[in-house]
């Protein structure tokens, strides 16, 4: 691998780990301590997952346009399945199990998938990752 595929993943590929739970900068796996929990800093480049205050209410809105996607899909293929007998209340809690569980399961994956939307939108600063993963450190002389 040469020193510009490593310093440069293509957008694709850090939508990729970060849907996958991995670092958007180097690829590493293991970003969670616990489900939902983030490490700090990446332990293979040193990458601050949180690169400033607050950065995770973009994660926050990203889970909740996900579940609220699930609720609607479950509403309607709920009601297109059952009509013209539509029911209610087991439809009901049916949605709000649903809801539940997207949002709990998909919301460490959205924290990753956030971090590698950042990294697309802002590159890592000089200093702010191992050089080796720096895209503005030269390490091919």
């Amino acid at each position: 691998m040469n020193s510009y595929q490593l310093n440069n993943p293509s957008r694709w590929r850090m939508l990729l780990r970060g849907f996958t739970g991995r670092c958007a900068v180097c690829g590493a796996n293991r970003l969670t301590t616990k489900w939902v929990k983030l490490d700090a800093r990446c332990s293979r480049c040193d990458f601050p997952i949180e690169r400033r205050e607050g950065h995770f209410v973009g994660a926050v809105g990203m889970n909740t346009i996900v579940t609220f996607g699930t609720i609607l899909i479950t509403v309607l293929v709920g009601a297109a399945i059952t009509a013209p007998d539509v029911p209610v209340g087991r439809l009901s809690i049916i949605t709000v199990l649903v809801a539940v569980f997207v949002s709990v399961f998909f919301f460490p994956i959205s924290k990753t998938l956030w971090s590698a939307v950042d990294v697309m939108m802002d590159s890592p600063e000089p200093g702010e990752v191992d050089p080796r993963y720096d895209p503005s450190v030269d390490i091919s002389a």
